[in-house]
C-alpha cells in the first residue's frame, strides 16, 4: 500500500474524527442550553411565583431572580439608583369606596299637600355601583331610554330626539324581540348592542350625569331556572359528600373536621340558593358584574331593581316596564323620554387600586466606535397571575404559569445575555437586556421604557422580542418585523441555512407585544414566535408543554441576530411597515379609523400611541401623545366611547375629530376607512 493512498486515507479519518468531535461539542452544548432553560422555565412558571401576577409577590421573585442572573454574567445592574429596576405605577383593579359615598336617592312629583317623597335605596339589595362606571355625585332629572339601543343599521334609535344632557338615564338590559329568531337584533342570541358598555357609551357620549341599568322582564325567569340548576348540583354535592365519608371505616380527626366544614359550606350554598328562589328573581348585579374596569373619568353608572324604578315609568308614560317591553318587542318602536316630575341625587366611590411594578434592565457596555450605539434584547416577564382580566378560562381563579407566555420567552433572553456576555468583540455595539413587566396590561412596560429611556433612543439601532417561542412545531416560527429594515430577510435567509425553520414572515411593525413600542419610535424590530396553541391564557400553559428542544434552536437564532447587530459597522435602516389589509374581507362592524392606543394612559379621552402608517388618522395628521375627545357629537372619554361611536358611521364618511395635541385642542377631518 503506497504512501499517497495512506495519507488519503488519514486526511479522511481526520476529517470525520474532528466532524465527529464537532457534532458531539454541539449535543453536549445544546444538551447542557436544553437543561438550563427547563430549569429557567419550571422556576418562572412554578406556583411558587403565582402566575407572575401584577401585584403578586411571585411578579417580584422573577423580577429578583432576573436581576441576580444579569449581574452573575457580568451585566451592568446599576442603572436606577444602584439596581436594575426601572419603576413605574400602573392602575390594577378598581374597588369601592365607603358605603357613605355610595348611594341612590329617588325623589317622586309633588303630592296633594305640596311635598315630595324620598326614596332611599338600600345598597347590595336594591342598587349597586358598577366598575364600568367611575367616581362622581349628581342630583339631577331623569329621563328614560328604553334598552339604550342606537342601531342606525337596523334603523332603530332610542336616543333620536332625546335630550340627556346631564340627566340620569334609565336603560333596560338586553335588547327587543328576545329569542325572535327573525329579529333584526339576532334574537336568539343577543347582538353587541345589548352590551353593558354599548348602553353606557350611547349615554356618556350624549354627555349623561349617570347611567341606571335595570333588568329586562325575561331576566328574572333566567335567573330563577339558574338557580333551580344550581339547587340540583348543591344537593348531588351534599349527597356525593355524605357517601364518601360513609365510606371511611374509621376517620381521624383532621377528616373529620375537614368533613363537617364541607357539609357545612354545602348546607349554606343550599340555604343561599333556597332563598333566592323564594324570591321575585330580580336580582342586582354585584360590583364587578357588568366588567371590571373603564377607561372613563366620569359618569357613575348603577344597576338597580326593576321594582325600584317601574313606579317612575308608570308616573311617566302611564304603563309599566313589562307592558313597555312587550308593545317594543310587538311594534319594534322606541317608547322613551322624559320622566317628568322625578329626580335623582346619587353618588359612585370607586377607588382605583394602583400597583409598583419595574422592568429589569441588564446592560452589556459597547466599545470601539460602536459603543455609543445600542441593541436591545427584550422579553415580557409577567403574566395573569390567578387569571382575571386578559384570561380564557374565566372562570377559575387557578394560577396561570405562562410558561410559554412568556416564562419561554424570558428564559431565552436572559440566555441570549449569557451567550453575548461571553463574547469579546473588540468593536461592539451596546446591548441592553430589558425583562418587561406589565405587557398583558397593554404592553405598559415596553412603552414606559420607550418614553423613558436608559439611552438616547436616535442611537437605538434594533429591537429583537422574544414573546412565547416555546411551542415549536415541525418548526414553523413566526418571524414578525421583517418589513421595518432591509437587512431582515437576508439575514434571515443567511442564518436559516443553518436552522432550516419553516419560517412565515409579517413585515408589519405593529402587533400585540413588546417589539411594537419600539417600532412605533421609528427604529427596526424583530419579533421571534411560535404561535398560539390551546393552552394559550389559560392554568394549562405549565412547562410540560413547552419543547425545549425548539427552544434551543430559536434561541440560537436569535444569539446570531443579536450578534450581527451588535458587530456589524452598517446600522440597520428604518423602514414604515403596516400590515396590508385584505380587501377581499370587509367582515368588520365598523369603519377603519387607523389608531394605536395608549392603554397606559390616563388621560380623560382615547389617547394615542401611534397611527397606522397611511391609514385615516394618519392622513388627517394625528399623532402618538395625541388624546381623542369627541368623534362629530359624541364624547369620547375611552377605548369603550371610542368603538361605540365609530360605529355609528360607514366607510367613506368625513367625521369631525376633536383631540388635545399638549394644551392644544384641535379639530381634524378624518375620512373613514373600509372595516378591517
Amino acid at each position: 500500500m503506497n504512501s499517497r493512498y495512506l495519507y488519503r486515507i488519514a486526511l479522511i479519518i481526520l476529517f470525520f474524527s474532528t466532524t465527529v468531535v464537532a457534532v458531539d461539542r454541539k449535543k453536549n452544548n445544546n444538551a447542557e442550553l436544553v437543561k438550563s432553560i427547563q430549569q429557567r422555565v419550571n422556576y418562572l412558571a412554578s406556583d411558587e411565583l403565582e402566575g407572575r401576577g401584577v401585584s403578586t409577590e411571585g411578579l417580584n421573585k422573577a423580577a429578583e431572580y432576573i436581576a441576580k442572573h444579569f449581574k452573575a454574567i457580568g451585566l451592568n445592574v446599576d442603572s436606577y439608583n444602584g439596581t436594575p429596576f426601572q419603576p413605574f405605577e400602573i392602575t390594577t383593579d378598581i374597588e369601592l369606596g365607603p358605603e357613605a359615598d355610595n348611594y341612590l336617592h329617588l325623589t317622586g312629583p309633588e303630592n296633594d299637600q305640596g311635598k315630595r317623597e324620598v326614596t332611599e335605596l338600600t345598597m347590595d339589595f336594591e342598587f349597586n355601583p358598577l366598575a364600568i362606571g367611575a367616581t362622581g355625585k349628581f342630583e339631577t332629572g331623569v329621563v328614560f331610554a328604553g334598552y339604550g339601543i342606537e342601531a342606525p343599521d337596523l334603523k332603530y334609535d332610542e336616543f333620536a330626539g332625546l335630550n340627556v344632557k346631564d340627566k340620569v338615564v334609565v336603560v333596560v338590559r338586553k335588547e327587543p324581540q328576545q329569542n325572535d329568531p327573525n329579529s333584526g337584533f339576532d334574537g336568539i342570541k343577543s347582538s353587541r348592542h345589548a352590551t353593558f358598555q354599548s348602553k353606557v357609551s350611547n349615554a356618556y357620549q350624549r354627555g349623561a350625569a349617570a347611567v341606571i341599568i335595570i333588568n329586562d322582564a325575561g331576566e328574572p325567569a333566567r335567573y330563577l331556572s339558574g338557580m333551580k340548576h344550581a339547587l340540583s348540583q348543591y344537593s348531588a354535592q351534599l349527597k356525593a359528600l355524605t357517601s364518601t365519608f360513609e365510606e371511611i371505616e374509621s376517620p381521624t380527626e383532621e377528616e373529620i373536621k375537614k368533613h363537617k366544614q364541607a357539609l357545612r359550606e354545602a348546607v349554606n350554598n343550599i340555604s343561599d340558593t333556597v332563598s333566592e328562589l323564594n324570591g321575585d328573581g330580580d336580582a342586582i348585579l354585584s360590583f364587578n358584574g357588568a366588567g371590571t374596569s373603564s377607561n372613563r373619568k366620569s359618569m357613575p353608572v348603577f344597576f338597580a331593581r326593576r321594582s325600584s324604578i317601574d313606579p317612575m315609568i308608570v308616573s311617566a308614560f302611564g304603563k309599566s316596564l313589562a307592558q313597555i317591553e312587550a308593545e317594543v318587542d310587538k311594534t319594534l318602536v322606541p317608547i322613551t323620554g322624559e320622566i317628568k316630575g322625578w329626580s335623582i341625587k346619587g353618588s359612585a366611590s370607586l377607588i382605583q387600586q394602583k400597583a409598583n411594578v419595574k422592568n429589569v434592565i441588564g446592560v452589556l457596555e459597547g466599545k470601539g466606535n460602536l459603543k455609543n450605539e445600542t441593541v436591545v434584547v427584550g422579553a415580557h416577564y409577567d403574566h395573569l397571575g390567578y387569571g382575571g382580566t386578559g384570561s380564557l378560562a374565566p372562570w377559575t381563579m387557578d394560577i396561570h404559569n405562562g410558561a410559554d407566555d412568556n416564562s419561554s420567552g424570558t428564559t431565552g433572553m436572559m440566555e441570549i445575555a449569557s451567550i453575548i456576555a461571553s463574547s469579546d468583540e473588540k468593536n461592539r455595539r451596546r446591548v441592553v437586556f430589558i425583562a418587561f413587566s406589565a405587557e398583558e396590561r397593554g404592553l405598559i412596560g415596553s412603552a414606559h421604557y420607550v418614553n423613558n429611556p436608559l439611552f438616547k433612543l436616535e442611537n437605538t439601532v434594533a429591537m429583537v422580542n422574544l414573546d412565547m417561542i416555546g411551542k415549536l412545531t415541525d418548526d414553523k416560527l413566526i418571524v414578525t418585523g421583517t418589513g421595518t429594515s432591509d437587512i431582515w430577510n437576508p439575514l434571515l435567509d443567511d442564518y436559516n441555512k443553518q436552522y432550516a425553520f419553516d419560517i412565515t414572515r409579517q413585515p408589519e411593525g405593529t402587533g400585540p407585544s413588546d417589539h411594537q413600542s419600539f417600532y412605533l419610535k421609528d427604529i427596526p424590530v424583530v419579533h421571534l414566535f411560535t404561535g398560539l396553541h390551546e393552552f394559550y391564557h389559560r392554568p394549562s400553559d405549565d412547562p410540560e408543554i413547552v419543547n425545549f428542544d425548539g427552544m434551543v434552536k430559536v434561541i440560537q437564532l436569535a444569539a446570531d441576530i443579536t450578534k450581527f447587530l451588535q458587530t456589524s459597522e452598517t446600522r440597520p435602516n428604518f423602514k414604515k411597515a403596516e400590515k396590508k389589509r385584505n380587501v377581499t374581507n370587509t367582515g368588520g362592524i365598523r369603519p377603519y379609523f387607523g389608531s394605536i392606543p395608549d392603554y397606559a394612559s390616563n388621560a380623560n379621552g382615547l389617547a394615542l400611541t401611534g397611527v397606522s402608517l397611511n391609514g385615516p388618522a394618519d392622513k388627517a395628521g394625528l399623532k402618538a401623545k395625541d388624546v381623542v375627545t369627541a368623534i362629530n357629537e359624541y364624547k369620547i372619554g375611552g377605548i369603550e366611547d371610542f368603538d361605540s361611536a365609530l360605529r355609528k358611521f360607514k366607510a367613506g364618511d368625513k367625521v369631525k375629530v376633536t383631540i388635545l395635541r399638549g394644551n392644544k385642542k384641535l379639530t381634524v377631518e378624518v375620512i373613514l376607512g373600509e372595516p378591517r
